[in-house]
């Protein structure tokens, strides 16, 4: 019986293994992969989103909107100041227009041009501020420019108004149809240019913002 108990030992070999902890253990693969799941990420790891201050799209329509009343003041106000080189000028062919008179209906013109660029411009650096996120400038500035070109065609086409030039809208089917396709087209380029300046105006005022440099979403 002796002979029997001492070749089998009293403990089976692995037995209660588990239970034990050697601290200086090297760790399995397994092991080192879910640790660093329980630490916390550093401040430089932590990947989060800015956020974008509210109500941005309908900042944006306003101030579009603004652009393009402030536009249509300063062109009507131009037009009814030179309104009788306006009317001098329609009485002439293009081509057999004078020189003088040519140039300075053009300047005029220009100059219109001009105050809606600025205009779109300014607008576009306040919709970076409020608004932040540049497709809503874009926006707005297309809005702002649907609205310069609708009205702008509209009085154009009214008789009374200095620099009428009517376009078709009295000639029938098919000076109507012909009259709509012109104001389509104007319409559209005019819109997606003062679109692409108030964009413009946005992108100087947030090209440091940390939506756009802090943030790759």
């Amino acid at each position: 019986m002796r002979d029997q108990e001492q070749e089998y030992p009293k403990h089976q070999p692995g037995h209660g293994t588990h239970n034990h902890h050697d601290p200086f253990e090297i760790q399995e693969e397994g092991e080192l992969e879910e640790h660093p799941r329980h630490s916390p990420l550093h401040q430089r790891e932590a990947a989060t989103t800015p956020q974008l201050p509210h109500a941005r799209g309908r900042k944006a329509l306003i101030a579009g909107l603004v652009a393009g009343v402030i536009y249509e003041i300063a062109r009507v106000a131009i037009t009814l100041a030179n309104a009788d080189l306006y009317r001098q000028g329609s009485t002439y062919i293009v081509t057999q227009m004078p020189a003088g008179l040519a140039a300075t209906l053009s300047g005029l013109g220009a100059l219109g041009y001009a105050v809606a660029v600025i205009a779109f411009f300014l607008v576009g650096l306040v919709v970076g501020r409020i608004s932040v996120h540049r497709r809503w400038a874009f926006i707005g500035g297309f809005i702002g420019g649907l609205f310069c070109c609708v009205v702008g065609s509209i009085l154009q086409q009214i008789p009374s108004w200095p620099s009428a030039t009517h376009a078709g809208f009295s000639g029938g089917l098919a000076g109507l149809s012909g009259g709509l396709a012109v104001l389509i087209i104007f319409s559209l380029v005019g819109s997606i240019f003062m679109g692409l300046v108030c964009l413009f105006g946005a992108w100087l005022t947030t090209r440091n913002h940390p939506y756009y440099v802090g943030y790759s979403g």
